[in-house]
């Protein structure tokens, strides 16, 4: 898989339209539309992306698989502290309900 395809696919797991990441980062959308579809990406550009996604492997982000591997899984974004509390409310509750039923 090459950059361009996986940086489509890391930003697809925190924004629905490119236009929201190009505002976030101050920058023209023609410029991360160019990005997006293979031209050289900069220093900056690439700093930028490092901390809007501090989660993302840049291992896997950076290097290009001609072969695409069916165990890699592709990346996911992290749930921040306060989804998993929230994630974890649900399944208590859940849990909670189960008990009483019996």
């Amino acid at each position: 898989m090459l950059f361009k395809e996986k940086l489509k696919q890391l930003i697809k797991t925190k924004y629905s339209k490119y236009g929201d990441l190009a505002d976030k980062f101050e920058m023209n959308y023609t410029q991360l539309s160019q990005y997006i579809n293979g031209k050289k990406i900069s220093i900056d550009f690439l700093n930028k992306i490092i901390h809007e996604f501090p989660d993302a492997d840049l291992n896997w982000l950076l290097r290009n698989d001609d072969i695409l591997r069916e165990d890699v899984e592709p990346y996911k974004a992290t749930l921040t502290s306060k989804q998993i509390i929230d994630k974890i409310e649900i399944l208590f509750e859940d849990l909670k309900d189960q008990i009483e039923e019996k």
